[in-house]
């Protein structure tokens, strides 16, 4: 291993004679950052420093130590996790694992075993960094247009790349995008993200459906049981192979935040949160923002994009939207519901069905973007206003 592991400690139990730290310090493979007993500042320590493992002793008298395994599958999904206890129970053992315990050592702690554990983790973050951006799409409210954004940009960004792109519907229980793309595939996340399956290159060619020829769609179960299997383990390995394989891979999430969301958002090269100018989903979107930064999504990678901009409803302005994120708008799509609408219905996408829509020229836009990798601070500036409709939001 040529990089030190960079571990951090959480021991809410006394362990005897010998301090929790001492068999980690002698480890030479291994740059312990930290020690902390308190679950607050752990958490702090997670959702603000990039760790490879953490080691958790597993033996106080609360729920501390699975609180802190619990956390760091939520935050950090790559992150190995060492689990330590005094007690050999099967019944611990394979809680502690269910959790998300990569390793188990038994406290006193043998040298060789820890040895052995940590080397299994570094092994497993030594597969090749991956190559492809990963893309994110959420939106702030039902009904704004997430899943239709996410399947055309699909198609642009193939477009760009000249090569096939990975689309993946992360909304296990009620996702639309195979039928986006009028489809059937015959396998899913079900079979792909499950515990103990085997995810390499050619496992995750043979699951793809290849829609539109350009298109390796991973769609959502067939019901609603299979959606229950899908592992965060799997998925995280999943999505570290799929960016090997694609040069994007572009991510349809729900508006849920989970073991799973996180895996997806983790090393997302941008999320784009999809909303509207209503006060409803504007609020939502401030939510979404926030939440996704509390899962260690930098600030840098969330971008707002504007759909169905200049429908009839609006009584919001971009520039009161700017002003309340205090960030410039990424992108937005004009109001097109006949072309969006026509697509839909037809199972295709408009770059195919609608090429000339305003819609599908937005979105076009928003690929090209991406592909250069330009950021909400090289979009142009959008008209200021004054108007006082910013104060209904900004409400408790």
């Amino acid at each position: 291993m040529g990089q030190k592991l960079r571990l951090c400690l959480f021991s809410a139990a006394v362990p005897g004679d010998i301090p929790f730290a001492a068999p980690f310090q002698a480890l030479d493979k291994v740059t312990l950052l930290g020690e902390t007993a308190d679950i607050e500042e752990f958490r702090e320590g997670m959702r603000t420093t990039t760790v490879d493992a953490v080691a958790v002793n597993l033996d106080d008298e609360g729920e501390l130590g699975f609180e802190a395994i619990e956390y760091t599958g939520t935050v950090q999904p790559n992150c190995g996790i060492i689990g330590v206890s005094s007690n050999s129970d099967p019944a611990k053992i394979i809680r502690a694992m269910r959790t998300g315990c990569n390793q188990f050592v038994h406290w006193p702690i043998d040298g060789v075993d820890l040895r052995d554990a940590v080397n299994r983790i570094a092994a497993n973050r030594q597969v090749s960094a991956p190559t492809g951006k990963r893309i994110c799409v959420i939106g702030s409210s039902g009904g704004v247009g997430a899943t239709t954004v996410s399947c055309n940009l699909a198609m642009e960004l193939a477009a760009l790349t000249e090569s096939n792109c990975a689309l993946v519907d992360m909304d296990l229980e009620f996702g639309d995008v195979a039928c986006a793309f009028d489809s059937e595939p015959k396998y899913t996340l079900a079979d792909i993200c499950v515990d103990g399956q085997q995810i390499d290159k050619e496992f995750l060619t043979k699951a793809a459906e290849i829609v539109h020829d350009n298109i390796a769609l991973f769609a959502r179960p067939h019901d609603v049981e299979g959606a229950r299997s899908v592992s965060p383990e799997a998925t995280t390995q999943t999505f570290h192979v799929l960016n090997d394989m694609y040069p994007f891979v572009v991510v349809d999430l729900p508006r849920t935040f989970s073991f799973l969301s996180a895996a997806a958002v983790h090393a997302a090269e941008r999320v784009l949160v999809i909303s509207q100018l209503s006060v409803a989903s504007i609020r939502n979107a401030t939510r979404i923002f926030q939440i996704l930064q509390q899962m260690s999504v930098p600030a840098d990678h969330i971008e707002i994009v504007l759909n169905r901009y200049k429908a009839n409803f609006e009584r919001i302005t971009p520039s009161e939207v700017e002003d309340h994120f205090q960030r410039p708008i990424f992108a937005t799509i004009p109001n097109d519901y006949r072309h969006v609408q026509a697509a839909l219905d037809l199972g295709a996408p408009m770059y195919t069905e609608s090429p000339d829509s305003p819609a599908r020229h937005a979105i076009e836009g928003i690929a090209k973007r991406l592909f250069n990798n330009e950021t909400s601070q090289d979009a142009p500036a959008v008209p200021q206003s004054t108007g006082l409709f910013s104060r209904i939001w900004k409400r408790g």
